[in-house]
């Protein structure tokens, strides 16, 4: 059962996308994003402990992230952390994207990039960067979908930019 509560200190917008499906806009509590990025570490393609400290990234993202949370049958399915924090640039970061591997296929992702996008419009960003290793097809494949392009490559990691969108 999902718990708002225990999930956001601070909730921008709640959307009910259907009668399964509600998508949450806001500031995560540390202690919960903490947890998740420990339950959920190993699901990424590269485990996270192995590139950032989890505690530190945790404390980071509540700090400075806007975090969206897609619920799926009152469980939590999946979110996407980004920043945008940089005005002048009027350009966000997706810097976490994850769903739980039980809820995959089902296209919940394409309502997290797309409420990303959506929300960039809202405060005025023109554009929303994120990385992903390139042999992440999966990953890459929802990118493209959303008209994400690709900058610049290296060290097998892509640096692709989307633009942000009107709500539909």
């Amino acid at each position: 059962m999902f718990d708002e509560s225990i999930v956001f200190s601070k909730i921008e917008c709640r959307q009910q996308i259907n009668d399964d499906i509600v998508l949450y806009i806001g500031k995560v509590h540390v202690d919960y994003i903490y947890e998740y990025l420990i339950i959920s570490d190993k699901d990424f393609y590269e485990p996270l402990s192995t590139r950032v400290d989890l505690k530190s990234f945790a404390e980071k993202l509540h700090r400075l992230s806007t975090t969206f949370v897609i619920v799926y049958k009152q469980e939590t399915a999946g979110l996407i952390a980004s920043y945008f924090y940089d005005q002048s640039s009027r350009k966000g970061f997706i810097t976490l994207v994850h769903l739980k591997d039980k809820f995959r296929g089902k296209h919940l992702s394409d309502y997290l990039v797309e409420a990303v996008q959506t929300y960039a419009e809202s405060i005025n960003f023109e554009f929303v960067d994120l990385a992903v290793y390139r042999d992440n097809i999966s990953a890459f494949n929802l990118y493209n979908k959303h008209d994400f392009k690709v900058l610049s490559e290296e060290n097998g990691r892509g640096l692709m930019r989307g633009k942000s969108k009107q709500k539909k």
